[in-house]
């Protein structure tokens, strides 16, 4: 089973608590990230967040000067973190439970990375088995090569039974 280890974002983007919005802002566009970790005031200090929202909620919408705001100003303090061997499902429920979208990942006080929704989307394994684009064509062949009961109800029982066991052949090729 995948852990947030396995899907984190290992290359975080930090940024002062006294840095300005614009620096913030700057960061973001270069990095084309949506948030950005702040850095902790003191050594076993919490890490707080800075996302697109807070500023977009915090500066724009207030029609306020990037200039003169401080990232400590608008920032989310403390932020949910995640540990780096908690499974999918379990930080899944987690940032719905809280209603974020990302967080860090910290282990031992120590930043390891970021893992968001996307991550959990995009880097997980999903299986994917494609039908053959001829199955319908294969299943009407060993339809017919069968012998099958005529009696109302139980003709559907043995046509399903016959397409499963043509779907088992072409799962184990």
């Amino acid at each position: 089973m995948l852990t947030v280890a396995d899907i984190m974002t290992r290359e975080v983007v930090t940024i002062r608590s006294s840095a300005k919005v614009t620096q913030a802002i700057a960061l973001m566009q270069k990095h084309k990230v949506r948030s950005l970790i702040v850095e902790r005031a003191v050594q076993c200090g919490a890490y707080s967040i800075l996302t697109a929202r807070d500023i977009v909620y915090g500066v724009t919408a207030k029609s306020a000067d990037p200039t003169s705001i401080m990232v400590c100003e608008i920032m989310t303090t403390p932020c949910i973190a995640v540990e780096p061997h908690m499974s999918l499902p379990a930080v899944a429920k987690r940032f719905l439970t809280q209603n974020i979208k990302r967080a860090p990942v910290i282990e031992d006080n120590q930043l390891l990375g970021v893992v968001s929704i996307t991550d959990i989307i995009m880097k997980s394994n999903i299986d994917v088995f494609e039908l053959p684009a001829d199955l319908s064509q294969r299943i009407e062949i060993a339809l017919r090569h069968s012998r099958l009961s005529w009696v109302e109800g139980h003709q559907l029982e043995q046509e399903s039974e016959i397409a499963w066991e043509l779907l088992e052949e072409l799962n184990c090729r």
